[in-house]
């Protein structure tokens, strides 16, 4: 998740990567297998046995579809959205994560903040009818809000492109207005593609994101949000031959991709080439070669995308 410096944030952040990068690491040599986001789908309301319609979450829980007043969210990706797409006055409260971290926080302004579903006293003090949460949620915390009133929606895993046009969608439907969904869907996607799009036939680089936490290096491939950015910024990833995920490396792995240009967070970039035997890398070896961004860009799954890939390819390819 998105953290600005490392402070006790980023460190909390980066301990939350380790597991999760340790948890899915794919065999070294093993072909790269395509990631199944598990992502709320983008299919039409139903209706309720007891009259009206409700839209299925992740989990196949069914949101009764109303006038919802007193909006929570409790991650990043939500916080934009809501911004995106619906009213302020209907916002109770947005992420502290994003409060904390976002580029955007200053549109968050005025209204509290919730630190996802680790004590529920905040959220029924905010009287809540309805919270976004993605699939990190504890599902016990989720059964007693439900059976407290308040409707919580489970928009699945945030992998990137392939799970916010679901997740946009799924937010505009609940919120009442599916059309601001598409819209918001349909710009993102072409300004997405364009961001590469004078390139031509110029050399396009070889490129992988890559972090240091502690003593071990870990990526972001195929199936994350990392990977979609290199690759709309007209860059080709060099660990999705061989990766998926969020897979930890060797330095020897690494020296094998041979990337081109390296990808990391702000203040990153010095500790990555100086792990040990990464010097041989040829992005540490050129000027220019390892690429930082601010992390409030690269480690948002969703409409900061399109600004990580617009600033990623400006610095890489120099307009």
């Amino acid at each position: 998740m998105s953290r600005a410096g490392w402070g006790n944030a980023a460190l909390l952040a980066a301990t939350v990567l380790a597991v999760v990068a340790l948890a899915r690491r794919p065999q070294p040599d093993a072909p790269a297998m395509a990631a199944v986001p598990r992502a709320a789908p983008s299919r039409p309301p139903v209706a309720l046995p007891g009259g009206g319609q409700g839209l299925p979450d992740v989990t196949g829980h069914l949101v009764p579809l109303r006038a919802y007043r007193r909006i929570v969210s409790t991650s990043i990706l939500t916080d934009r959205l809501l911004v995106e797409l619906c009213e302020p006055d209907r916002i109770a409260a947005f992420s502290a994560d994003g409060v904390r971290a976002s580029p955007w926080s200053y549109q968050y302004a005025g209204k509290p903040s919730v630190a996802g579903l680790t004590a529920l006293e905040p959220l029924m003090a905010l009287h809540a009818d309805l919270v976004l949460l993605s699939s990190f949620g504890a599902p016990g915390r989720v059964e007693k809000l439900r059976a407290a009133g308040v409707q919580v929606f489970d928009l699945g895993d945030m992998r990137g492109v392939a799970t916010l046009g679901p997740i946009s969608r799924a937010v505009a439907t609940l919120i009442g207005h599916p059309e601001r969904g598409e819209r918001f869907v349909a710009a993102f996607e072409q300004r997405l593609a364009r961001v590469a799009a004078g390139l031509g036939d110029r050399h396009r680089y070889t490129a992988l994101y890559l972090a240091t936490i502690g003593p071990a290096l870990y990526g972001g491939t195929v199936g994350t949000s990392y990977h979609d950015v290199i690759e709309a910024a007209g860059l080709v990833d060099a660990a999705a031959g061989r990766f998926s995920d969020w897979p930890s490396y060797s330095a020897e792995q690494l020296i094998g991709l041979a990337p081109e240009r390296v990808i990391t967070k702000s203040g990153m970039g010095q500790a990555v080439c100086r792990y040990p035997g990464l010097d041989r890398l040829p992005a540490c070896g050129t000027p220019g070669g390892v690429i930082e961004l601010p992390a409030g860009l690269l480690d948002e799954p969703g409409p900061a995308m399109l600004d990580a890939a617009e600033l990623l390819f400006s610095r890489a390819y120099g307009r």
